[in-house]
């Protein structure tokens, strides 16, 4: 074709529902994806124009399908060229549209265990330093017991510390300089603190007190 799939979006007229939906997204985006521009050039090399189609349930998951699987893109556009699928068309297309969806619907959770370490970042830290009236910003975490979990959250108890050299006071980042072991923060949090770093081991302790 001579004229950019893209162009002949913006500039169609027609009553094709699909084409006038990917007009709609090259408005809002820009551009198509693959898919869809192969699409696109399915309808606009056939010369049958788009019928009425009945918008059942099932339909409607085909209809306004948005995924990658190819044979399902391809029912897309058939039904927008005839009108119709048969049963069996849609009955593929269905069940390779929930093989999808539970494959997205996969998470993968690291639950913790008794024994584990966590880290917490500065912000968590000081939270946890306001909440328990501690002296200390906390930055990791001893599990000591595992009380409940969700498939967003895990509840456990736990005991904090900061007494670990490998580890960042502010960030809990792994340290691994020796000055920064020597201090507990690396030069990044020292500066965000405003503390100046030290350039020899007999400043360690002057850097720990400010």
């Amino acid at each position: 074709m001579t004229t950019d799939i893209t162009t002949q979006v913006k500039n169609y007229n027609g009553k094709n529902s699909f084409i006038l939906k990917m007009k709609d997204a090259v408005s809002k985006y820009g551009s198509l994806t693959v898919n869809q521009k192969s699409a696109v050039e399915k309808i606009f090399n056939n010369p049958v124009e788009s019928k009425s189609v009945e918008m059942t349930d099932d339909i409607k998951k085909i209809s306004f399908y948005e995924g990658t699987n190819s044979f399902v893109s391809n029912l897309k556009v058939k039904l927008n060229q005839f009108g119709k699928l048969s049963e069996k068309q849609i009955s593929a297309g269905l069940k390779q549209i929930e093989k999808e969806d539970k494959k997205t619907l996969v998470r993968k959770m690291s639950v913790p265990a008794i024994g584990d370490t966590i880290k917490v970042g500065r912000k968590i830290g000081q939270q946890l330093k306001e909440q328990y009236g501690l002296n200390f910003n906390p930055i990791l975490l001893d599990i000591t017991k595992v009380l409940a979990f969700s498939a967003k959250a895990v509840k456990f108890s736990g005991n904090m510390t900061v007494k670990r050299g490998d580890v960042c006071m502010c960030c809990a980042k792994t340290l691994t300089d020796e000055f920064s072991m020597l201090t507990k923060m690396g030069k990044t949090c020292a500066k965000h603190m405003r503390v100046e770093y030290i350039t020899d081991s007999s400043q360690a302790e002057r850097f720990r007190n400010e």
